[in-house]
């Protein structure tokens, strides 16, 4: 944390969080509840130091939702760099090989377990990180982090244990805080932290939240007289807090490992103290450390070893005093494991478009109309859209793509009557493209009806009698029905309409007398309407 008692106590208390997850099945909460420990505060946070500060803020920063080039590159390197080292005396990871618990000591032996892509879409935002005039759109809490460290786990077949940790790098634009009040956010208090959630050790998931603080050229997540020497200050902003968390994670996995009396943990002690450099200029391209012949510009790691205890580039190495405001040694051990070895694992949660609202088709469902779908609502940024046309059953079920049916209108044809059809959309931003999301499908497109039984009529043809319509049956289910009597001569030819004739009763009068009769019946549906007429009445006798 910060190094400051007071500041890091009420943070622990505040954080601590009723996990709401697994580390394998994502059911009820876990007996392993660490809180949020090893948080590596803005430089802004502490009282006031010595060492210059940094005072940029990241508020003018593009919201990418993606990381430099280098980014996922660099810190793979690291990674393999510290495992390809270990058992070695050079780095500062050998600093914690002077603690144990009741197995032994730490040894330095790292494992890189690989590293994994995850393009899953954001959730729902579960925070709101607006502090000190910056906001990013997107922000998630500790519990929505978790949830996705479980679903790359299970996309790799990764699995917990005390003796792995998980990092997690989101990117540019995506936010976090510890819970919902947002209180304690990576805009204000935090630049990295170290966690745990599970049932029990075995199956414990330890993990460290590693937002992205980029791209702004300085940045309050690093000291003045940081090196970069790798000339990527993001991704080296990050390998510096990925050093402070995996080795907190290290001596302290559960919070009740080793701790000074005012809470901090041994990267805590030594925040952005880097010692002298090795080589280069402090604040451009210095570096304290050679981990596998590259260069790293890496904090200093606490040592409790005596005649001179304090940060240490490694075991054995200068020790110079915490900086001013970073907390007091030594470290005490509270009777809870440490990791002996360690294999680590980087996510990059690069998201693609999310879903949150359907696309929607409007448009009349009948042939050589046209229908126009919406994309819908997404969230992380889209860049554009993929439309695809589907043609399902009557049942909305069995739907296939329609061919070249790739615009956001499409005009239905004769292959579609009775059938449904939905509009397929796809959204993609600059980490690639989002599974597809699909309307509900149309009412049944049909065919404009054609009658397969004509009208007739029944009744007597007598002045002052009543003639009933029947409408005879049709296809393409037809949604009403429209009447009109028509009056012929004699033959039943050379018919005309009788005005106000438009009902399914027709009573005769003395004007129909030595005529016949047919009856015109007009079905209609979406597609339009068609008409078809009855045989001709018997002829009408003139009355007496």
């Amino acid at each position: 944390m910060s190094g400051i008692a007071g500041r890091l106590t009420t943070l622990l208390v505040l954080a601590t969080i009723a996990l709401a997850v697994t580390a394998s099945s994502g059911t009820a909460a876990g007996s392993i509840h660490t809180g949020i420990l090893g948080v590596v505060p803005h430089m802004g946070q502490p009282t006031p130091e010595t060492r210059a500060l940094s005072n940029a803020i990241r508020a003018a920063a593009p919201r990418t939702l993606t990381v430099d080039a280098r980014y996922e590159t660099l810190i793979d390197q690291y990674f393999t760099d510290v495992a390809h080292d270990s058992g070695g005396t050079q780095n500062v990871y050998s600093v914690a090989t002077q603690y144990s618990d009741g197995s032994g000591p730490i040894q330095y032996g790292s494992t890189f377990g690989g590293s994994y892509v995850a393009h899953d879409p954001l959730p729902a935002n579960g925070c709101d990180d607006a502090h000190n005039g910056f906001h990013d759109q997107y922000c998630l809490t500790d519990e929505q982090l978790q949830i996705e460290i479980q679903t790359a786990m299970a996309a790799k077949g990764w699995h917990g244990g005390l003796d792995h940790v998980f990092f997690l790098m989101t990117p540019d634009g995506v936010g976090s805080c510890f819970d919902v009040s947002s209180t304690q956010c990576s805009t204000n208090a935090f630049c990295a932290y170290h966690s745990g959630f599970g049932v029990s050790i075995t199956d414990a998931v330890l993990y460290a939240n590693e937002p992205y603080m980029g791209p702004l050229p300085t940045g309050d997540c690093t000291a003045t007289e940081q090196g970069f020497p790798n000339n990527d200050r993001d991704a080296e902003t990050t390998i510096n807090t990925i050093s402070h968390e995996h080795n907190e994670a290290i001596t302290d996995p559960l919070g009740n490992g080793w701790i000074a009396s005012d809470g901090a943990e041994n990267g805590d002690l030594c925040a952005y103290g880097f010692g002298n450099p090795r080589a280069g200029t402090p604040g451009t391209n210095a570096y304290n450390q050679v981990i596998n012949g590259h260069p790293y510009e890496l904090q200093q790691e606490y040592s409790n070893e005596l005649p001179h205890p304090g940060c240490m580039q490694f075991r054995g190495g200068l020790a110079t005093p915490p900086p001013q405001g970073d907390g007091v040694g030594p470290l005490v051990y509270k009777g809870g494991p440490v990791i002996h070895t360690n294999t680590t694992y980087a996510i990059y949660w690069l998201p693609t478009p999310g879903n949150t609202t359907p696309p929607t088709v409007t448009g009349t469902a009948a042939l050589k109309h046209t229908l126009d779908t919406s994309p819908g609502a997404w969230n992380g940024a889209p860049t554009g859209y993929h439309y695809q046309w589907q043609r399902c059953s009557t049942a909305g079920t069995g739907c296939v793509d329609i061919p070249d049916a790739t615009a956001a209108t499409y005009k239905l044809t004769s292959a579609d009557a009775r059938h449904t059809v939905r509009s397929s959309v796809a959204a993609a931003n600059v980490n690639g493209a989002s599974a597809a999301v699909s309307s509900a499908t149309t009412s049944v497109v049909v065919a404009v009806p054609t009658a397969k039984k004509a009208p007739h009529i029944s009744g007597r043809a007598r002045v002052g009698k009543k003639l009933s319509a029947n409408r005879g049956s049709w296809t393409s289910s037809p949604t009403g029905y429209h009447y009109q009597w028509l009056r012929c001569n004699g033959h039943g030819a050379r018919c005309s309409s009788i005005r106000h004739a438009t009902h399914p009763r027709y009573k005769l009068t003395k004007r129909d007398a030595k005529h016949r009769l047919r009856l015109r019946v007009t079905a209609v549906n979406a597609a339009g309407s068609r008409k078809a007429t009855s045989r001709a009445s018997a002829r009408v006798p003139a009355k007496h």
